[in-house]
């Protein structure tokens, strides 16, 4: 399988994870992945924060599948081996329509 195809595969599994919780009739859904990777000690960390949005109101709701969040870092490794980049973040936003968009946060995109 190529690196897009398995990246794509783990992104489903993240969307699956956050179409779960949100309730049927969201204008927008928006999760928030964080992957802090650069301890002194090596360990990580990753956090997730998920909002949705109906009719105007935004409410949030906890991630409940601690087995998609283990794919972040999974993630993480294969797009770095992939393209190099070393995010530390990407939001993953589904749309009433369905649409599925992502967003990778770098460190030096930080202010």
């Amino acid at each position: 399988m190529n690196p897009i195809e398995e990246q794509r595969q783990i992104i489903d599994v993240l969307y699956q994870a956050v179409i779960l919780v949100a309730p049927k009739d969201f204008d927008s859904v928006v999760c928030r992945f964080d992957y802090d990777h650069g301890y002194d000690d090596g360990s990580s960390s990753i956090g997730s924060q998920l909002a949705f949005s109906r009719n105007g109101v935004t409410e949030y709701a906890l991630l409940r599948n601690d087995d998609a969040l283990d794919l972040v870092p999974v993630l993480h490794a294969q797009m770095k081996a992939h393209t190099g980049g070393d995010w530390n973040a990407f939001t993953l936003t589904i749309k009433e329509d369905g649409r599925v968009t992502t967003k990778f946060e770098y460190p030096e995109q930080e202010k």
